[in-house]
């Protein structure tokens, strides 16, 4: 079949020409240099059969709708955001496939023939992706802590209170844990800040690899930190401290010939319904019987008077 070679081949963007069994009729000189696949090698050639990861059911089904209502149709690309697979060949971009929208337009009412115009969205959605990153970035310096990558004080506070008024709605307990490092200025004074921060990295993580997705831990400064747990009773909460005092007392950190043994101790408070009690009145409890797991001689849990 024959096109205007001076459109078809000379235009900045894909050209498919389809009847209405999705055979391929023509493919643009675009496709061919992009592809490495020329227009006779796929002529007459049904395009789901070529391709096999386009979803024939779905494209069928657009091309006769813009056949029926003879206007354009927009063609999701979801989920590989590309109808012709091809490869870029850039180290800097974050696709390994050219990202692609396509629309299908009829061209020949009569002989049931569609046209799929293929544009290059690649270079958009790279600034999208970088402005999404650069947002989450920000986002993350706003609300996490510098060296210890978790929450900090001011979106604990924030968070806490959104998390109470769902609690409430739902009628589920919320539990806190705080948190403080043993002996935390000795290894400082004694192995230096280097060493210092090490260790606050090294319980951080075990504090964010020890809770579900719903549950937040925060640094509040130092060597303390305090876990936001939901739907979790004192019992439940105690259970998950208890093993995260484990995960620590194992934690041995290497310093040179020295090897650094590392406990924390814990205070854990749930929130009482019946009170109404605030998150800052159950914090308080929680910072409460923290010091009185310190004066039992450190490296312990705490979960009443």
């Amino acid at each position: 079949m024959k096109f205007n070679d001076t459109v078809f081949n000379t235009i900045d963007n894909g050209i498919i020409i389809l009847d209405e069994n999705l055979n391929i009729l023509a493919w643009n000189r675009w496709l061919e240099i992009r592809t490495n696949i020329l227009n006779t090698d796929v002529e007459n050639k049904n395009i789901c059969y070529e391709f096999s990861y386009i979803d024939e059911k779905k494209l069928k089904r657009k091309v006769k709708a813009a056949l029926v209502t003879k206007s354009p149709s927009y063609f999701n690309v979801d989920p590989h955001k590309y109808l012709i697979k091809i490869r870029i060949n850039s180290i800097n971009s974050h696709y390994e496939f050219m990202q692609q929208d396509v629309t299908i337009v009829p061209y020949d009412l009569e002989k049931k023939i569609v046209c799929l115009y293929i544009y290059d969205k690649t270079a958009l959605r790279e600034i999208n992706l970088k402005l999404e990153l650069a947002n989450k970035e920000l986002i993350d310096l706003t609300n996490k802590d510098y060296l210890t990558k978790v929450y900090n004080r001011r979106y604990f506070n924030e968070y806490s209170e959104k998390a109470l008024e769902l609690a409430k709605r739902n009628e589920q307990d919320i539990s806190i844990i705080a948190v403080d490092i043993d002996r935390f200025k000795k290894i400082n004074d004694t192995y230096g800040h280097n060493v210092g921060d090490e260790v606050l990295i090294k319980v951080a993580s075990i504090f964010k690899n020890s809770i579900r997705k719903s549950d937040i831990v925060a640094r509040f400064g130092g060597e303390e930190f305090i876990i936001l747990l939901i739907n979790a009773k004192l019992e439940e909460a105690t259970t998950i401290a208890e093993k995260m005092r484990l995960k620590i007392e194992d934690t041995v950190i290497n310093v040179d010939e020295n090897q650094i043994d590392v406990t924390a101790s814990f205070g854990v408070a749930t929130l009482n319904k019946e009170t109404n009690e605030s998150v800052e009145t159950t914090l308080k409890r929680a910072d409460d019987l923290l010091y009185i797991a310190k004066k039992h001689g450190r490296n312990e849990v705490v979960n009443s008077l």
